[in-house]
């Protein structure tokens, strides 16, 4: 009895002891207050987003009088970060970082304090409008690269920030507006501009599809748009554009085959008088800024006398022409004989413009005409962007369409292999190879017009979509699509590699090699539909049955047989080896880390590439 007595009274001991270490480890927790004091925002940066919110909070542990370490942390921030984003995320990472940076004020008890970020704008950036590229900072965060000029800042952390409520008169948060839904520009029969605040009954697609239902997870599971958009409140199953991620409104559809589709809505007659005024409150905005800077002032001061000069130079100059002037020669009243075989001929005369490749007059398209919706990336020919053409194809209003332009700085050399791939892919129809729709010849820059791809190349689809990326009920967006990233069964890989070799088929059958056949170089669509693209080194077999290269040529080493690295032979037969090894995922990871001399050595050994 003793003994137990004296368990009891040691085991009490112990728990005497955890509770004070907890205690103590929870007072340690416990932020202290921070210091701090509203104000007015008179900074520049944030001031289109913040002026009108009243007062918002300065910290003192960090601020100086007005606070100018946040203010410089924001400007840092807006080169290095917000610079690289694009629409709709860079307006609504702005409207965030000011937010965080400069909050709400509220006084409790007579001690000024700040608000947090509010939940349902903080959701609407990480899981909407940036999606991805929210992502991808969360996870250079876990890999310990950060942004330079974040200072003090952190990333949010969504979840554990408080809901907008308004408690006793004072809000729970500091709201940054994205999730507001805006009265006088809700429509219910059209849409204007991207749709956003559609709110009508429309519940099939383009395709003639039902909508799924937005509450429903069946048979689309998802989690775009998440349910903070009050535009999505009483959807059912409605055509909705929530946060306008895509060009108009859309909706999942009810065929598991087919995830979203867009919807058949027409545009509002008023539509293009609010862009025009969108753009005019764009450019004053800036302008307005422009003039507020200080070194408009000194530039002013200086432009000013410069120009005055110039202009009184240019005065004196036409005064002094005029008066050298030569006197008026009256013509002579009677005809005069002109042997007109003593004139000198002017080898210019008869000389005209240079003609638009006979190939391609008939594709010509009005380059004013074309509607930029996005960037989509870089190639070695120049920039390549999404766009709308209207009245480009007889049965469509509208055709989506990827251009690929030349650059200004383009040489000769590239130019001429631009319109030459042009020409070349003129002449093709095939469902497994890229559509050329138009081109823009007439003037500079030279623009060609493809069918667009929504999913884009093969490569990053194919990565997207490897067992190792995949994760159930969640997003891998390629190219902003909304859309999930299926799982690829064998069959579906083995139907890609039937629809390119398809392609590649009826290139051989046309004594053409493509001599640079990878799954970079090859598109998907939205229904899987892969077509073989970039002929920027094809050529055609004439009276051989190959081609002799160019030794300058830049040539793709890793995907050659042995014979065209040595001999710049190329052959039906090399653009076979390079489908034995690109389009397949066994083969490029057996690749993936041989450079291009080890891909000589290894080749040269009688060593392939596991396919």
């Amino acid at each position: 009895m003793p003994c137990i007595g004296y368990l009891i009274m040691y085991l009490a001991l112990i728990l005497l002891h955890c509770s004070v270490l907890v205690i103590a480890e929870s007072e340690m927790s416990i932020p202290k207050p921070t210091q701090g004091y509203c104000a007015q925002y008179n900074g520049k940066i944030c001031k289109n987003y913040l002026n009108r919110t009243g007062r918002v909070w300065f910290n003192s542990s960090f601020e100086s009088a007005g606070g100018d370490l946040n203010e410089q942390i924001v400007m840092g921030l807006w080169k290095e970060m917000i610079g690289l984003l694009h629409e709709p995320c860079k307006q609504a990472a702005e409207k965030l970082l000011c937010t965080y940076a400069f909050p709400q004020c509220v006084t409790n008890n007579g001690i000024p304090m700040s608000l947090p970020l509010c939940y349902e704008d903080c959701i609407a950036v990480r899981l909407s409008f940036c999606y991805n590229d929210w992502a991808l900072i969360e996870e250079n965060k876990n890999r310990g690269i950060r942004f330079k000029s974040r200072g003090h800042f952190e990333l949010p952390n969504c979840d554990a920030l408080p809901k907008y409520e308004v408690v006793n008169g004072k809000p729970t948060c500091s709201t940054a507006g994205l999730t507001e839904i805006k009265q006088d520009e809700i429509t219910y029969d059209c849409v204007r501009g991207r749709g956003r605040y559609y709110q009508g009954t429309v519940n099939t697609t383009v395709g003639g599809l039902s909508c799924q239902r937005w509450d429903s997870k069946e048979p689309h599971a998802h989690e775009r748009p998440p349910p903070v958009f009050p535009e999505l409140n009483n959807s059912d199953n409605y055509c909705r554009n929530a946060a306008g991620e895509e060009p108009s409104p859309w909706c999942y559809t009810m065929d598991p085959n087919v995830r979203w589709q867009r919807c058949d809505i027409p545009t509002c007659a008023d539509s293009m008088q609010d862009e025009m005024s969108s753009w005019k409150t764009k450019f004053k905005s800036l302008l307005e800024q422009f003039l507020s800077q200080p070194y408009f002032i000194v530039l002013a001061v200086i432009f000013i006398p410069v120009a005055s000069m110039l202009c009184l130079i240019c005065v004196v100059c036409i005064v002094r022409l005029v008066k050298r002037n030569v006197e008026y020669v009256p013509a002579p009243s009677q005809d005069v004989n002109i042997d007109l075989s003593k004139l000198p001929c002017n080898a210019s005369y008869h000389q005209t413009d240079a003609r638009l490749n006979p190939k391609l007059e008939q594709l010509e398209f009005p380059r004013n005409d074309i509607i930029y919706v996005r960037d989509l990336g870089q190639g070695a020919f120049g920039r390549v962007f999404q766009a709308k053409a209207p009245g480009l194809l007889k049965h469509e209003e509208f055709t989506l369409v990827a251009v690929k332009m030349l650059k200004d700085e383009a040489s000769e050399y590239l130019q001429t292999d631009f319109e030459r791939e042009a020409c070349l892919l003129s002449e093709f129809d095939h469902p497994n190879i890229v559509k050329l729709l138009g081109v823009c010849a007439v003037g500079k820059p030279m623009c060609l017009l493809f069918e667009y791809m929504g999913r884009g190349d093969l490569n990053d689809f194919l990565r997207i979509c490897s067992p190792n990326n995949y994760i159930n009920g969640t997003y891998s967006s390629m190219e902003s699509s909304i859309h999930r990233v299926p799982q690829l069964s064998t069959c579906d890989l083995i139907t890609i590699a039937l629809q390119i070799a398809s392609g590649m088929v009826y290139l051989s059958d046309r004594k053409f090699v493509h001599r640079d056949l990878a799954t970079r170089n090859c598109l998907i669509n939205d229904q899987m539909v892969v077509k073989i693209a970039d002929f920027g080194l094809s050529r055609k077999m004439y009276l051989q049955d190959y081609y002799k290269g160019d030794e300058n040529d830049a040539i793709p080493v890793r995907w050659m047989p042995l014979e065209s690295i040595l001999y710049n032979k190329y052959t039906v037969e090399s653009d076979v080896w390079a489908f034995g090894g690109a389009p397949e995922w066994r083969g490029v990871r057996a690749v993936c880390c041989w450079g291009g001399g080890g891909v000589f050595k290894k080749s040269s050994r009688g060593e392939k590439r596991g396919v």
